[in-house]
């Protein structure tokens, strides 16, 4: 467990107790990284020390799987300081949310690995119980149901790629990066917790000049909690297919994914198939 974004502050120690005492009971064994807890200010070390923690967790044989508990702004600081060729040799599944997205899709696009759009905090959530069975079925059984959510069609009826994204906000830190995944029939998520219907579309609008809406083959629309807390979430959809429409671009629309307690996992670099019935 390791904090790659802004660190866990102490004040909220319980919740990492629970969410120990949760995983434990689910059959897990949890050990704790270095760069847990904020130490100054905002961080949990420097952006070297919580980059040599990660590239030490997927050297590590012993660690089966890395869960990001962090979000807030820091977690670009230490994208030109992880080893990706190590963790292209080493690969495992890395969890993470929100400003993690930065992590996720350098990871997928620098080292080739499949990671996990998922807040681990979510087992010890509003929706806890069903989040621990759902988790427990798709980790240690193989089924489908932490990765399956329901969907409406805002335009066409297919859509085929990998996925790519994450948080919009955050998602939009890697461009003009070399972290920044090629977007050519790509699927690409986007979801934001804060911002309100100018800020959004103005994120989305960047999207869109730097050629990103071009050259994917759908676009998935998860959770915008203010703009849903704003009843925006309709003029949201409605501008973006005003924004895309000489694309002919698949569009859907999800309240599974995102920031909320009752959110899917859905895999960076998982090809996604979806067909209007």
């Amino acid at each position: 467990m390791i904090s790659l974004s802004d660190g866990w502050s102490k004040d909220k120690e319980s919740q990492i107790i629970e969410l120990i005492s949760t995983l434990n009971n689910m059959g897990f064994y949890v050990e704790l990284s270095k760069t847990l807890y904020r130490r100054d200010g905002f961080f949990s070390g420097t952006p070297l020390e919580r980059a040599s923690e990660l590239n030490k967790l997927f050297k590590d044989k012993e660690i089966k799987a890395i869960f990001d508990i962090s979000g807030g702004d820091s977690a670009n600081q230490i994208l030109s300081l992880i080893d990706y060729e190590s963790i292209r040799k080493n690969p495992k599944p890395f969890l993470g949310l929100s400003d993690l997205t930065t992590i996720l899709n350098a990871l997928y696009h620098k080292s080739e690995i499949k990671t996990f759009h998922y807040k681990i905090r979510n087992l010890i959530g509003n929706d806890k119980e069903s989040q621990q069975n759902k988790f427990i079925n798709s980790f240690f059984k193989g089924k489908v149901d932490i990765f399956d959510f329901p969907y409406t069609w805002l335009r066409g009826n297919r859509i085929e790629g990998e996925v790519i994204g994450g948080n919009l906000r955050c998602f939009l830190k890697l461009s003009g990066t070399e972290y920044l995944p090629d977007p050519v029939d790509k699927v690409l998520l986007l979801e934001g917790l804060g911002g309100d219907f100018s800020r959004i579309t103005s994120l989305i609008c960047q999207l869109n000049q730097i050629g990103y809406l071009d050259k994917i083959s759908g676009l998935v629309l998860g959770t915008f909690t203010e703009l849903i807390n704003n009843n925006d979430m309709k003029k949201l959809c409605d501008f973006i297919l005003d924004l895309t429409k000489d694309k002919e671009l698949p569009i859907i629309k999800t309240e599974r994914i995102g920031h909320g307690d009752d959110a899917v996992c859905i895999i960076i670099g998982e090809t996604l198939i979806l067909e209007k019935k």
